[in-house]
């Protein structure tokens, strides 16, 4: 099993060592002045001050251009899985086209057949749920965006496995739109994730809605969910790096990191919870504005 890396861990690590090996410094200079006192030999002050400066300057650029390199090594590890992620969502939805047109003939023969021995009824059917199927991959079709695409695709049919209806508005085919799939991924696949989640804990009808949207100015994306209310006390803090409602299940940096991604490419999210939770994105169609 691979292990992620924890930035948050290898920062502190970083520090607490550091602190260590100045402590160690700090207590071999120490040691040396007493022993140099006790022995009565002469010593200089300012030789000591200067060293202890150098060491310290030196710990403090190594943690610092350490510290970078991993958030650096952070962000290429975050980004491969995505796009790993995406790659094989799409060659999923390449699979599902591929298959439904190979079974194309197979259901106009069956409709034929049923038609011409007049079972009516049973061809009324048999062509209600093919049409059921063929919708289901052509709703998530309406973007010009294939990523996204394949990531609604792969989320649908995961929430079809938990019993969760699916609602998909789709009315912006997200032409010119300027942050790159793989970040739009990271940030719709997280945010439907936490949707998904919060709803496994609840009993009966569960509703997961999606809309992708534009206006004059903005491109927009919208996740709705009926799960439990988000409590008021920590609906301001679930952005906060480290906070998590999942106990040991998260890390909480999910949320933390979609803020980040949708404010880096000058987009606004916002949150609301009552009788549904809503989470709501979106991305100046003129990003100098």
């Amino acid at each position: 099993m691979e292990k992620k890396l924890n930035i948050n861990k290898t920062i502190i690590s970083i520090i607490v060592l550091n602190i260590i090996h100045l402590a160690v410094l700090i207590g071999a200079l120490i040691y040396n002045a007493i022993y140099n006192k006790l022995n009565k030999i002469g010593s200089n002050s300012l030789t000591y001050l200067f060293f202890f400066a150098m060491v310290f300057i030196t710990l403090f650029i190594n943690s610092f251009i350490t510290i970078k390199n991993a958030v650096t090594l952070s962000d290429s590890e975050s980004q491969y899985e995505v796009l790993k992620s995406t790659l094989d969502q799409l060659e999923n939805l390449n699979k599902t086209l591929r298959a439904q047109r190979h079974d194309f003939m197979n259901h106009l023969q069956v409709v034929y057949s049923l038609i011409e021995m007049h079972e009516y009824k049973d061809a009324e059917d048999y062509i209600e749920q093919v049409y059921n199927d063929i919708q289901k991959v052509s709703k998530v079709l309406k973007t010009s965006n294939a990523a996204i695409n394949a990531l609604l695709q792969a989320k649908i049919l995961d929430c079809e496995k938990k019993d969760i209806k699916t609602e998909l508005k789709v009315t912006s085919r997200l032409d010119n739109f300027h942050v790159p799939s793989w970040e739009m991924c990271r940030i719709l696949g997280n945010i439907i994730d936490n949707s998904i989640y919060a709803l496994e804990e609840i009993e009966g009808s569960k509703l997961l809605t999606i809309s992708i949207f534009e206006n004059l100015k903005v491109f927009g994306f919208s996740i709705t969910n009926n799960g439990p209310k988000i409590p008021e006390n920590i609906i301001d803090k679930i952005f906060e790096a480290g906070f998590t409602t999942k106990g040991s299940k998260g890390e909480g940096m999910g949320l933390f990191t979609v803020k980040n991604t949708v404010e880096r490419y000058s987009g606004k999210i916002k949150v609301s919870s009552e009788d549904y939770t809503t989470f709501e994105i979106t991305f100046p169609k003129n990003i100098d504005a």
